[in-house]
């Protein structure tokens, strides 16, 4: 399975921006718990109870720079300043710091992804695509790189500045009354740690389901791509049958072994957090009514308390999205890091720039054997001098190794044993990519692109002239 370092190395050019926005982000949640703790220093004055030394300090200040009396009046009008500028004249600044680089690095990621997929999809040898489904290949592209842009959002604009926010809320209750914020640390601690360990043995469930879910997309690909056999044969019942089999198993599958573990986690998870909440409720009015803490901390805290536990719900769903696409995602990640053999060198500047080369046609098969699998040879010590300007042809039954003798001179596969020489020259020493383009070759199946006629009858060379 891919490491959390191949996920991480997409975004390597993009470190520096990206530390930038999650920091911004997490300063704005921060900035959300300034409303609760002055709300409740708003009530400390209309109670007629003391301001928070710190407050008290910056409203003495302020009064001696302004020379306004320092009263009620002029205290209330500080806080409402403060809340006016958490609140209001944060707004329009806030999405230019986090969403607008969230955004911008995740779509320039897919973008690079996509790159570096059909980069993949064109040096991957011959061998893969024989033994892999166009349509499960093409499924696990597009979830891949669609999954692992939405993910990218949501856990650097939403998760971790969340996390930033709980470990603001500790700090302000730590400095209201530590006993609350040592209950509030545990709690909090035992619910996520649970909460995340359930959710791992429910990621197991998902990467089954999603190998279910490629091979029934593969089938449905299999029938559009067969769809003249299938009428040919008039299949279509038998063939609706297997896929509503599939569908019905996925159904049960998703419906009894993860929705419902899914539900019954959001059902533990509510009723420990509404627990935790109001154990902190009661001991915290106990404590208010003793007289340790304020009225306005009092309610400080219940607030604050309330928001972070509130939280959980988020990050649970965060974390649950992520485990549902990680599988998709990883499927991907493995998919990019696939060796590509000696067709990688097609696409490298040093290829292009390669001067063409110039046959006079000699071909030479020299006790060349092949096996697509190993010990089961397809081709044993052929020997084959083919002089320029001959015309030769290979005949035998079906299965005898004839198209396969004409795929390893085009380099499509690589020899076990032996070499094919063209002008005396190794053709496993020459730039692939010049070496092809001094190939024809009309093949057993034609393959059409979508576009013009012209377009497909000049597609091996778009200098010729009409």
């Amino acid at each position: 399975m891919t490491s959390w370092k191949n996920f991480l190395k997409s975004y390597n050019n993009y470190r520096n921006i990206a530390i930038f926005s999650i920091l911004a982000a997490g300063g704005v949640e921060i900035l959300d718990l300034g409303v609760p703790y002055i709300t409740g220093q708003i009530l400390n004055i209309l109670s007629h109870q003391p301001l928070d030394s710190p407050l008290q300090n910056l409203v003495n200040y302020l009064s001696s720079l302004t020379s306004l009396p320092n009263n009620q009046v002029f205290s209330l009008s500080i806080l409402l300043g403060i809340i006016c500028l958490f609140t209001v004249l944060r707004s329009p600044i806030q999405p230019w710091l986090t969403d607008w680089f969230h955004w911008e690095i995740a779509l320039k990621v897919r973008q690079n992804q996509f790159k570096n997929t059909v980069k993949k999809i064109l040096t991957l040898p011959l061998s893969f695509y024989d033994e892999n489904n166009p349509g499960r290949l093409v499924n696990r592209i597009a979830k891949g790189t669609e999954n692992q842009m939405w993910t990218y959002p949501e856990i650097a604009g939403e998760l971790i500045p969340k996390m930033i926010k709980v470990f603001g809320v500790f700090i302000i209750i730590l400095l209201i009354d530590w006993k609350i914020a040592l209950i509030f640390i545990i709690s909090f601690t035992f619910i996520l740690v649970i909460s995340f360990k359930h959710l791992k043995s429910i990621i197991k469930k998902e990467n089954f389901l999603d190998k279910h879910s490629g091979n029934t997309q593969s089938f449905t690909s299999e029938l559009i791509t067969n769809i003249k056999t299938v009428k040919a044969f008039a299949t279509e019942l038998r063939e609706l049958d297997r896929q509503e089999k599939r569908f019905n198993r996925e159904f049960k599958y998703t419906f009894w072994k993860i929705h419902k573990e899914y539900v019954k986690l959001i059902t533990w998870q509510k009723t420990v957090i509404q627990l935790s909440v109001f154990f902190i409720l009661v001991y915290s009015l106990v404590i208010t009514v003793q007289g340790y803490i304020s009225l306005g901390h009092f309610i400080t805290l219940l607030t604050i308390s309330s928001i972070a536990y509130a939280e959980l719900d988020p990050i649970t769903q965060l974390a649950e999205m992520f485990s549902r696409r990680y599988s998709s995602m990883a499927s991907f990640n493995e998919f990019l890091e696939l060796p590509v053999g000696k067709d990688e060198e097609i696409l490298t500047p040093a290829s292009i720039k390669h001067k063409p080369y110039k046959f006079t046609g000699k071909i030479d098969f020299n006790n060349v054997s092949f096996a697509y699998h190993e010990n089961k040879w397809v081709l044993r010590d052929i020997n084959c001098l083919i002089h320029p300007y001959e015309t030769v042809a290979f005949v035998g039954k079906s299965g005898s190794g004839k198209s396969t003798l004409i795929k390893l001179l085009l380099r499509y596969f690589e020899l076990n044993e032996g070499q094919i020489l063209i002008d005396e020259q190794d053709i496993n020493s020459l730039n692939v990519c010049q070496y092809r383009k001094r190939l024809a070759i009309v093949h057993q199946e034609v393959d059409i692109f979508n576009g013009t006629v012209l377009d497909n009858l000049t597609y091996g060379n778009r200098e010729v002239s009409f």
